[in-house]
C-alpha cells in the first residue's frame, strides 16, 4: 500500500509556483491605459484577464503572450497615429480598388475570403494600411485591372469563329473551326488570366447555346 501512495505521488504533476512580476504586470497596465479608446470590447477583456493573471502567476502562457504582443503593438502610439493618418487619406480612388479587390478574391478563392466579405457587406469598412497592400498591390490583382480595363473583344451580335485548337476547352471543343453568333457577354470580369472573358454563343445551325471564352474565340474572316 505504501508503494502504491508513493508511486502516485511520484507521477503527480508539481504544482505551479506563484510568483511575483512587477515588470510584467506594469507593462500591461500601461497598455491598458494607452488604448482605453481605441480598444474592442474583446481586447479590453483580454487585457484584463492577463493582467489578473499575471499579477497572481506572474506569467503568461505562449499563446497569451502572442495576442498581448499583437494588441500591444497596434496601441503603441505610433502606429495609431499611422492608422489615423490612413484613415484621413481614404479616398473613393482606394475604396473602388478594395472593392474591385474584394470582388476578384470572391471570384477566386480562398485567399482573403473573411476580409473581402467584410469590404463589400460594410460600406464604412477600412481596411488597415497593411491589408490593403497585400489586397490591392499583388501581380494577380492588377493582372485582373488590366484584364477588366481592356473590354471586350467582340460585341453582342457579331459572328466569330471557334479556333481550331486543341487548347480549346469545353463545349467550345465540340464547335472548333464553325461560326458562333455572339449573344452576350460577361461584363463583370476578374481574371488575372488573360482571354478568359464569358461569352454566351450560339454555332451556326444549332438551337442550343453554351458558353466559352474569349481566347477559345477569333474574329470571323
Amino acid at each position: 500500500m505504501g508503494h502504491y501512495f508513493k508511486s502516485r505521488n511520484y507521477h503527480r504533476k508539481p504544482r505551479v509556483q506563484k510568483q511575483d512580476n512587477p515588470e510584467l504586470v506594469a507593462r500591461i497596465e500601461k497598455t491598458v491605459a494607452r488604448g482605453t479608446s481605441v480598444m474592442t470590447d474583446w481586447e479590453r477583456n483580454f487585457l484584463g484577464s492577463i493582467l489578473d493573471s499575471a499579477k497572481v502567476w506572474g506569467r503568461l502562457t505562449a499563446k497569451q503572450h502572442g495576442i498581448y504582443q499583437n494588441i500591444e503593438t497596434r496601441l503603441d502610439p505610433a502606429n495609431i497615429a499611422a492608422r489615423a493618418s490612413w484613415n484621413d487619406s481614404w479616398d473613393e480612388e482606394k475604396h473602388a480598388a478594395i472593392i474591385f479587390a474584394a470582388n476578384y478574391y470572391k471570384a477566386n478563392p480562398p485567399y482573403f475570403s473573411d476580409a473581402a466579405t467584410r469590404i463589400l457587406n460594410d460600406s464604412n469598412y477600412i481596411p488597415t494600411e497593411k491589408l490593403y497592400r497585400k489586397m490591392v498591390e499583388n501581380k494577380y490583382v492588377q493582372r485582373a485591372k488590366v484584364n477588366a480595363s481592356s473590354g471586350a473583344l467582340y460585341e453582342p451580335g457579331s459572328m466569330v469563329t471557334v479556333r481550331d485548337s486543341r487548347s480549346v476547352g469545353g463545349t467550345a471543343w465540340n464547335h472548333r473551326g464553325k461560326d458562333v453568333l455572339i449573344l452576350s457577354c460577361q461584363t463583370e470580369h476578374v481574371s488575372a488570366v488573360k482571354g478568359t472573358r464569358e461569352y454566351t454563343v450560339l454555332p451556326v445551325g444549332c438551337v442550343e447555346p453554351f458558353t466559352t471564352q474569349e481566347r477559345y474565340l477569333k474574329k470571323k474572316r
